[in-house]
């Protein structure tokens, strides 16, 4: 069987043939990637990314796991993912190019979120002199679901926040309103990509929810994913927790919440508190060229910071490894997530993997990650809720953390019990080469 992958992001084995920097994102691929190697015998993989423009076309292969390890291939195509709202249709002629070389018997589409899901969704199913699969042998798997993302996306803001804009914001066409819309175009791309597949894969029954409402007739079928290797080891006996850190993935837009984190810790006499934040800093303004670059969110939480008294608490890392994301994992007193919406966060997975206490909303699919009061702690959040509420039942979950340690590490034992189970490598594979093989009408 020929598996062809369509990803959001180059994988890092094709980064070092193409002797490009890599981006330490959407890991679960990487970890997918590297726990199917003995299941390609008898099989080829090939992998289509995004790359620069002077990339486009560039293909070849890499050896998996070793120089012994199964060849797979790649295949590199220009897209600009700067603007995922706006569909290129010279896309459709990367993927008939793709298509054509390679033809292959299955296509799984890693998300929604880019042009290129629909422009292979297109090619995929077309009618012309091309290669087409068909419909019955696309899977697209849900990462992230654009069209929840559109509803919520300005949950739990001011209207002060959402109706101002800052020099960057006009300069870019970036307003809050404005990024709201280009998901919302989104929404529509990934409307139509959803249509054109056979099947649709997802975690949670949250994917199920809107697999069913997006495409009906779609067949729907349970597709778990891998974590990286690294998260999987346990921590050592040298591991020492810092009760006084709070790791945070992500608070870069309004999605991830982390206003309502920092409204949670307002007047919280916690004077050791320490924050840390993997990702970009959009607060600091200490240059004229940053405060001319700031957005009207990264003010917000500027002011935020400053109003709550959390100034010189909060620490952003920047673009971090995996390595680096274990040890923040290993060292933190608890991880938060404070996002409105999700589907399902591998950042919840990997925190219990390495027995970090967690602490999330009650959103999306994140109830069928783990399971509140036993594995972890959740806090009702909704997009009709004001923020102050939001925020006081984050904070609630926040001190029952504190007062009990013991509470906390009982919980992340059970946790890491469940996720090393739903997120087996070999469980995972074999879950997902079985839609592969009835995809294809044949044995897994």
């Amino acid at each position: 069987m020929k598996i062809l992958w369509l990803c959001n992001l180059i994988i890092p084995q094709a980064s070092e043939e193409l002797g490009i920097q890599g981006i330490p994102k959407e890991g679960w691929v990487e970890g997918l990637l590297s726990a199917m190697s003995e299941k390609l015998s008898g099989h080829t993989l090939a992998i289509a990314f995004p790359v620069p423009e002077n990339l486009d076309g560039r293909s070849g292969s890499f050896k998996l796991c070793g120089e012994d390890g199964p060849e797979v291939f790649y295949y590199a195509f220009s897209e600009d993912t700067v603007h995922p709202e706006v569909y290129d249709q010279a896309l459709e002629s990367s993927m008939n190019r793709i298509l054509d070389e390679y033809r292959p018997d299955v296509v799984h589409v890693f998300g929604t979120e880019y042009p290129h899901a629909l422009a292979m969704s297109k090619a995929a199913t077309g009618e012309d002199f091309h290669y087409h699969p068909g419909r019955g042998r696309l899977l697209v798997t849900f990462q992230g679901v654009c069209s929840a993302i559109a509803a919520d996306y300005m949950a739990c803001l001011p209207e002060k926040v959402i109706t101002s804009s800052t020099f960057r914001d006009t300069v870019k066409r970036d307003s809050i309103r404005q990024q709201q819309e280009k998901f919302r175009l989104r929404a529509a791309s990934e409307l139509e990509t959803v249509k054109r597949a056979g099947y649709l894969g997802g975690r949670t029954s949250f994917d199920k929810k809107w697999a069913e409402r997006l495409s009906p007739d779609a067949k729907y079928r349970f597709a778990g994913e891998v974590m990286r290797q690294t998260f999987y080891e346990p921590a050592g006996k040298d591991c020492v927790r810092d009760p006084n850190v709070i790791f945070v993935t992500g608070a870069d837009y309004p999605l991830k919440g982390f206003h309502i984190l920092l409204n949670a810790l307002r007047d919280l006499n916690w004077p050791e508190l320490k924050i840390r934040v993997a990702g970009q800093d959009i607060v600091t303004a200490d240059t004229l060229e940053r405060k001319v670059k700031i957005s009207e969110y990264g003010k917000y939480l500027g002011e935020l910071i400053e109003n709550c008294g959390l100034s010189g608490k909060v620490t952003f890392l920047g673009r971090i490894t995996a390595e680096q994301m274990k040890e923040e994992y290993l060292k933190c007193g608890m991880y938060v997530c404070p996002s409105v919406i999700e589907n399902s966060p591998n950042s919840i997975v990997e925190a219990a993997l390495l027995g970090a206490p967690v602490i999330a909303a009650a959103v999306g699919g994140i109830p069928d990650v783990l399971e509140d009061g036993t594995q972890a702690l959740m806090y009702e959040c909704s997009s009709r809720k004001p923020l102050e509420e939001v925020a006081a039942n984050l904070k609630k979950c926040i001190e029952t953390m504190l007062a009990d340690p013991e509470a906390a590490r009982k919980r992340a034992d059970e946790a890491r019990k469940r996720v090393l189970e739903d997120h087996a490598p070999e469980t995972v594979c074999e879950q997902i080469f079985d839609i592969y093989s009835e995809m294809n009408g044949t044995d897994s």
